[in-house]
């Protein structure tokens, strides 16, 4: 009968149309990268439980790109601010090349593990270490005596960043002999900073000074703030602040009230630039995401 006919032929179309849906979705998907930003772990002074809930959901959620924007290393054995008031007691028992060996083993080893075995279909994860104001201590020390100390200490080398496959971004990057600026990453329309402003408003700052979108560690909070300019009102930006990861009550605090939040963020980027970006806020440990409980 024509009816039969026309409803076998509908039924085809119909699983034509949901095949071909189903790969544009796929295809949709690889050109989404995903993105992790972890900022400020301060290792060995990092929230443990925060790392530990991190590290289940980078396994979970495969990224396609993970940077540690900055201070992934406390840097203490050479504090610049301790040496210049002479306090020998706070130098006992450390370390430097035990502070590499440590953040190795407890951080950057883990994460190389949790790449290796996210996806083997896919590409490799794309990992950048940028390098923060802690890090560059071990340039402010390298300055002093650069004939016995230069190719020794830095971060990028004793750690063999480049032969594990981790991109290295200094804090600060020569400006073809004009000067210096600070390192950044760009994925699509989003600057990715370590930061250096600090004031109540930092974000408004940064959104300021910047004349794209940005995301940035250093403050240990979380903060946002939306620049407008009055001649394109749709050509809006933003300054987020992301956190940090280490524990938020230190020693030199002295117990004092702070505004230190663990949390890290998220970024979805699309091929045209556009991203989504979000922070993820720790508590005790723990967060949701995408209806999925971390560090149960």
């Amino acid at each position: 009968m024509i009816w039969q006919k026309n409803i076998k032929r509908n039924m085809k179309n119909n699983k034509g149309r949901k095949s071909s849906l189903k790969t544009k979705n796929k295809e949709e998907k690889k050109m989404i990268k995903r993105i992790v930003l972890l900022p400020d772990i301060h290792y060995p002074k990092q929230n443990k439980p925060a790392m530990k809930a991190v590290f289940e959901f980078i396994k979970w959620f495969k990224p396609t790109n993970i940077t540690l924007i900055g201070d992934a290393m406390e840097m203490d054995s050479i504090n610049p601010f301790k040496m210049s008031r002479d306090e020998k007691k706070h130098f006992q028992g450390k370390n430097l090349m035990k502070e590499y060996e440590g953040f190795d083993k407890e951080i950057l080893t883990p994460l190389d593990k949790i790449c290796e075995h996210s996806d083997k279909r896919r590409k490799p994860v794309e990992k950048i270490y940028m390098g923060g104001n802690h890090e560059l201590w071990a340039n402010s020390l390298i300055a002093k005596l650069p004939y016995v100390l230069e190719n020794a200490i830095e971060p990028e080398k004793c750690l063999k960043l480049e032969e594990r496959g981790w991109k290295w971004v200094p804090y600060l990057v020569s400006d073809n002999g004009c000067g210096v600026r600070r390192g950044m990453v760009q994925y699509g329309k989003l600057l990715v900073i370590h930061g250096h402003y600090s004031n109540k408003y930092h974000s408004a700052k940064m959104a300021d000074m910047y004349s794209k979108s940005i995301a940035y560690g250093h403050v240990h909070d979380v903060q946002f703030y939306t620049k407008v300019f009055s001649d394109d009102a749709t050509g809006y930006h933003t300054a987020q602040s992301i956190g940090c990861l280490c524990n938020t009550s230190p020693a030199f605090m002295r117990g004092r009230g702070n505004r230190w939040v663990n949390s890290f963020a998220v970024v979805y980027l699309q091929e045209n630039g556009n991203f989504n970006l979000y922070t993820i806020i720790i508590v005790k440990g723990k967060f949701v995401f995408a209806n999925k409980l971390f560090g149960a």
